[in-house]
């Protein structure tokens, strides 16, 4: 036999397991105490509260700031979200229904085209008084008509492509040039024959309108002095629709914004407590007792699995001490809730709680006499009682044929089964779980080795 001295422990997961499983009646009875301790502490204290009207009126008044303060804050925020919904809106449908926001800056349609105006204006040298120059005034009236919605009109009239005034007016430049007594007009399209239609129609508008100007200020002469048409890269054009594209982006960003800040503001909670969340709370706080309760438990329960010195199972006492196990007998469970032991016990190591008593001792009988070397007399010893020894005594009697089975005792307090020890041939130990210790079945085993008996195997209760 190997001593034990050089022996390491290991933790089997599943003997922690069903240690603790074992102590379920006090892991309920300390989950019910802690549960009802604290669940009852809290509804104390809730209910004590209630009655305070200071704590009332308190809490009141704050939930009422609170509440006026996230109702502003919600409005101004809602507000806010609405108004930049409104903006994106109508940028988005500028940007669908506006030719200049959809023509490709690098290849716009342009024509251009400048009228010259000129009267019978002449300077009379000598004479102090000269007649008036109408060329500025007459200028100003086509200046006026080309700026004020007349000439648009004009040309929405006679487009067939429906298009407001407001994305026309982006189309079309005009210049005046007093000096030289000419108005200039630029158009762009997105096509040369959208940019040449609009200007037809604008030339158009601009000679039916000679006779009005004639009749109100004066005669003149109305000609065209350059016209032109071409196809340009507009960097300008491209520049603003960066910043329009941006602007919108910006929205966006603006909207996300907002519309997180909304889903951030929370409802103040009335913190004043009533009887119901009063309940509640006592409720949550009975759950969390109960679990810290089942907790505190099992962790003691651990503790002790690992600092015990008790023989937990059959598998420790093999593998400390290298001893055949020759039975091991079911536990014996009664009371009211006896099954969820027995259960526990199936689950555990269900081959040795099916078996009946007749049968672990037919079965250790068996054992012992395969691990026999010619032994005839043998010594039941272990740390149990003498009665326990008396019953294995006469349960084996009568199975090991030509063998002499005597009972001794426990060697670590008892001389006489040392002396008995010492007169017989081997020894079967016979243990019982959760009861003998191992220090104390150690120096069993160490008065066994001195006197060079032969260990033939254990049996368990």
């Amino acid at each position: 036999m190997n001593s034990n001295n050089e022996y390491e422990q290991e933790i089997d997961l599943k003997d922690l397991m069903f240690s603790v499983l074992r102590k379920w009646r006090m892991i309920i009875v300390a989950a019910v105490f802690f549960a009802v301790l604290l669940g009852g502490i809290k509804l104390f204290g809730g209910m004590r509260q209630l009655n305070d009207e200071e704590y009332i009126a308190e809490n009141r008044q704050t939930y009422e700031d609170s509440m006026e303060l996230y109702n502003t804050s919600k409005e101004r925020l809602e507000r806010e979200i609405e108004n930049i919904q409104d903006s994106i809106e109508e940028q988005q449908e500028y940007k669908n229904k506006s030719i200049l926001m959809n023509i490709n800056p690098y290849d716009v349609y342009t024509e251009t085209t400048s009228f010259y105006i000129s009267t019978d204006y002449t300077i009379m040298p000598g004479m102090v008084y000269q007649n008036p120059n109408t060329a500025t005034s007459i200028l100003k009236a086509y200046l006026t008509i080309a700026q004020n919605g007349e000439m648009y009109n004009y040309v929405l009239e006679r487009m067939e492509n429906a298009l407001s005034l407001r994305y026309l007016k982006e189309l079309v430049t005009v210049e005046a040039d007093y000096d030289n007594s000419m108005l200039e007009i630029k158009v762009v399209g997105e096509t040369e024959e959208q940019a040449g239609s609009m200007m037809k129609y604008i030339k158009d508008c601009i000679n039916d309108s000679k006779g009005v100007i004639e009749q109100a200020i004066g005669t003149h002469e109305l000609s065209i002095v350059d016209e032109s048409k071409f196809v340009t890269v507009d960097l300008d054009l491209e520049q603003k629709q960066k910043n329009f594209s941006a602007s919108m982006e910006q929205l966006d960003q603006s909207l996300q914004t907002k519309n997180d800040e909304l889903k951030a503001l929370e409802e103040p909670q009335d913190s004043l407590l009533s009887k119901t969340s009063v309940l509640k709370s006592a409720i949550k706080y009975g759950v969390l007792g109960g679990v810290l309760g089942a907790f505190v438990v099992v962790f003691f329960v651990c503790v002790a699995f690992l600092m015990s010195d008790k023989l937990v199972n059959e598998k420790e006492l093999r593998r400390r001490y290298q001893i055949a196990v020759l039975g091991v007998f079911g536990r014996k469970e009664k009371g009211v809730f006896a099954f969820v032991n027995r259960w526990l016990n199936k689950l555990e190591n269900s081959a040795a709680e099916e078996m009946s008593e007749s049968q672990v001792y037919e079965v250790a009988a068996a054992n012992a006499l395969n691990y026999m070397d010619g032994e005839r007399e043998l010594l039941l010893i272990g740390t149990v009682d003498s009665v326990m020894l008396e019953k294995v005594q006469q349960g084996l009697t009568g199975l090991l044929e030509g063998v002499v089975l005597s009972v001794g005792g426990d060697l670590s307090r008892d001389a006489q089964a040392i002396r008995r020890v010492s007169a017989c041939d081997g020894v079967i130990i016979v243990e019982a779980r959760n009861s003998s210790g191992f220090s104390a079945i150690e120096k069993e085993l160490e008065v066994v080795r001195s006197l060079n008996k032969k260990i033939v195997g254990c049996i368990i209760f």
